[in-house]
């Protein structure tokens, strides 16, 4: 700055404000001296450098944190997406096959098995696509409520519609029912159990069966405890020896691969069922005889009468000719002797027929069943009609039976039965 102008400031700055007091001095020898000093360094300490390192980690840490929630998240939103939004998706677009299918498959619907059972069979099998597309199509035919336990012809790959379809179809029923008709005896039985499948083209009078192995059926049939008759039928406190009675009339359908011993289980069940529903037990003491008893009389009552109207009327018939001490002289007796025999019951003599099934020649009732009683035949053993009767013979064609206590008036009607040709032999 020049002197002139210094002067200047200095008058305007008398006290020294603005540069403070003036003092002369060497400007190289100021500069030396602020240069000589050394610069100011800031130092700082080892817990400060631990805590700024700490900081650091923790920045780090966090980071991690973060990435590893936020894999976890993408991996909960791809599972509820498969658990959640893909069943929806797969509810309201179920996989399903085209077309009508190729190749042969056996598939068997159980007792009971609804849309969704049997769904779970085909799509197991191979048949369907989907469980959920042959419930689908179940539900938008009604007819599927109509579909019967049994083996049916299926093919692999078939679409859900085109497998309901045929399975409505009866030439895709593959027939092993077993048909236990009213009155039917154990050889009936050995005989439907051991014959095989048939077409439901058979016809109505065809015997099916699941073809099991005549030795295995009939070596069931004589092992009498191991089939577990109910306890309430005993002869002197023991099983009886036959199971004949208790092979339960109805329509059975045995899975494949069913014993013999379990398909006869499941008869006598069916037996012990109606014995209970029905009162059957409890109503042999109010008659004053033993279950098995009343059991032995509907099967008499069931092999000689036609109408169920007819049933508690030879039941009547019965216990009134054993109350009198009258043999029964039951020609049904005689003739299941001779079908044990293995002679044709057609072409005996009743009364001649050996064995203690001859109810012309033995007293009371015969040691065991003759057929096995539906139902009505059952009840009517249980709940006898009141009468006098002692005598009943075929009345019409039809088979009705007409009853008497008169042996005059019984002689006249079998004389006209025999007239008209109404089946007294």
């Amino acid at each position: 700055m020049r002197q002139r102008d210094r002067e200047s400031m200095a008058d305007s700055d008398p006290h020294g404000l603005l540069f403070g007091p003036h003092e002369e001095h060497d400007d190289d020898s100021f500069l030396d001296e602020h240069a000589a000093q050394p610069p100011v360094v800031e130092r700082v300490s080892r817990s400060e450098l631990r805590a700024e390192h700490g900081h650091h980690r923790n920045r780090q840490r966090n980071k991690r944190v973060l990435l590893v929630m936020s894999a976890v998240l993408v991996v909960v939103v791809g599972v509820a997406a498969w658990l959640v939004v893909l069943p929806i998706y797969r509810h309201f677009n179920p996989s399903d096959y085209s077309g009508k299918g190729t190749g042969t498959v056996i598939v068997e619907v159980q007792p009971n098995d609804g849309a969704g059972d049997i769904g779970t069979t085909l799509h197991d099998r191979g048949v369907v696509a989907s469980v959920a597309a042959f419930t689908d199509a179940a539900k938008k035919d009604s007819q599927s409520q109509s579909i019967q336990p049994g083996s049916y012809k299926l093919r692999k790959h078939m679409s859900a519609k085109s497998a309901l379809a045929l399975m409505l179809d009866p030439a895709a029923r593959v027939n092993s029912d077993v048909l236990v008709p009213e009155g039917v005896t154990t050889l009936d039985v050995l005989k439907r159990l051991t014959a095989k499948p048939c077409s439901d083209h058979a016809g109505a009078t065809a015997v099916c069966g699941p073809g099991l192995s005549k030795a295995e059926v009939t070596k069931a049939l004589e092992n009498v405890k191991a089939i577990g008759l109910p306890t309430d039928f005993t002869v002197a406190g023991r099983t009886p020896a036959s199971v004949e009675g208790f092979l339960y009339p109805a329509t059975y359908y045995f899975p494949d691969k069913t014993s013999a011993t379990t398909a006869l289980q499941q008869m006598v069940t069916q037996f012990t069922d109606q014995a209970r529903s029905s009162n059957f037990t409890a109503r042999a003491a109010a008659l004053h005889i033993t279950p098995y008893q009343e059991l032995i009389i509907a099967s008499i009552a069931q092999a000689e009468a036609k109408f169920p109207e007819d049933f508690a009327k030879v039941a009547r018939v019965i216990l009134n000719r054993i109350a009198a001490n009258r043999p029964l002289q039951i020609d049904a007796t005689s003739a299941y002797a001779a079908k044990l025999a293995g002679l044709d019951p057609t072409k005996v003599i009743y009364s001649e027929q050996g064995g203690p099934y001859n109810t012309y020649r033995h007293d009371g009732l015969p040691p065991t069943p003759i057929s096995n009683p539906g139902a009505d035949a059952m009840d009517g053993a249980a709940h006898p009609a009141s009468g006098n009767w002692l005598y009943y013979v075929n009345g019409d064609k039809e088979g009705h039976l007409f009853f008497t206590n008169s042996e005059a008036a019984f002689t006249h009607a079998v004389e006209v039965c025999r007239a008209n040709n109404w089946g007294c032999g």
